[in-house]
């Protein structure tokens, strides 16, 4: 078996999450060989996937409330860790404070997208979209949209509970049936469901704002990093490692636990961004925006911090 096979049959297959995007993207971007001796775990702390004779190396992407990564609270487990790598610095700072994970064994090493060519937006109408999870600000921003209710303005919602497998849809999926069914009746909505990555970033390409009141403590954020790549301008909340991820190009509403009032922060935000979107001065910056985020993300240069690392910490080993 290949050094990838090994690591990839630890993964869940069924999950096409923004993680096992992450994981399958680093596979393609290195040889084989450069995972020789390494132990590459993602998201989870299960003592059954360390290995004795292996370099391991948790990849933790996941917030500290998440249940794969509750063992890092424990000495033991990460005594039997080499090294943990976190997604964004505010993700590392999280499990220092909370977790007091060892800082001698942890590093920062973000996530990264494939580049993205740009593509001349629309003239003749605004695209909204929303591609994530719902539990992270839909319903947000079907209220805010739907109040605003603008002409020529169209939000494209792709989001399931399928992404995640056949078993979490089965769980979760009737929590937001009604979700989705009033993204299926509200005007100039379209409801896409789930949209594979590929055929996202083509949206991509034709879309003007991401719209994200996002309420879930992202560790980096990848739909936001695609959306900048693609010169979408983003329009979110400064929770969780967004404000780290989208600085100095995000447009970022201060988080409020209180909905309502987040909600009418949003809408006051968004109107703008739409209205502004054509100026002289926002065209600049997206251009900016997209040259930046497509050089600083790019998996040409993450691939390089990734084999850096492991070939430091072979030679450490041996």
């Amino acid at each position: 078996m290949d050094e990838k096979s090994r690591i990839l049959k630890k993964i869940n297959h069924e999950c096409l999450g923004g993680s096992e995007n992450q994981l399958k993207l680093l596979l393609k971007h290195l040889p084989d060989k450069s995972f020789n001796d390494i132990n590459l775990i993602l998201n989870n702390s299960n003592y059954d996937l360390l290995e004795k004779n292996r370099i391991n190396i948790l990849w933790m992407q996941h917030f500290v409330n998440q249940e794969e990564s509750q063992n890092l609270r424990s000495k033991e487990y990460t005594d039997k860790l080499d090294y943990i790598v976190f997604n964004s610095n505010w993700n590392f700072e999280k499990y220092v404070y909370q977790f007091k994970v060892p800082e001698s064994k942890s590093l920062v090493i973000k996530n990264a997208v494939e580049k993205i060519n740009f593509q001349e937006k629309p003239q003749d109408k605004i695209n909204l979209i929303y591609h994530t999870t719902p539990w992270r600000g839909l319903v947000h921003l079907l209220n805010v949209f739907t109040t605003l209710n603008l002409e020529k303005v169209e939000l494209n919602v792709c989001s399931s509970t399928t992404i995640y497998g056949n078993k979490f849809d089965n769980i979760y999926g009737k929590k937001y049936e009604s979700l989705f069914g009033k993204c299926k009746n509200t005007k100039n909505v379209n409801y896409l469901g789930f949209v594979e990555n590929k055929k996202v970033i083509d949206l991509l390409k034709k879309t003007h704002i991401y719209a994200f009141p996002s309420i879930w403590p992202e560790t980096s954020c990848i739909s936001a990093i695609e959306s900048m790549a693609a010169g979408c301008e983003v329009v979110s909340t400064n929770l969780g490692a967004l404000y780290e991820t989208c600085t100095p190009f995000g447009t970022l509403v201060g988080f409020d636990r209180n909905f309502k009032n987040l909600e009418k922060k949003y809408s006051k935000v968004l109107l703008d961004s739409i209205q502004n979107f054509w100026s002289e001065e926002n065209q600049k910056k997206l251009k900016l925006q997209r040259e930046i985020i497509n050089a600083t993300y790019s998996w040409d240069v993450r691939a390089k911090e990734w084999k850096k690392f492991f070939d430091a910490v072979r030679k450490l080993k041996n």
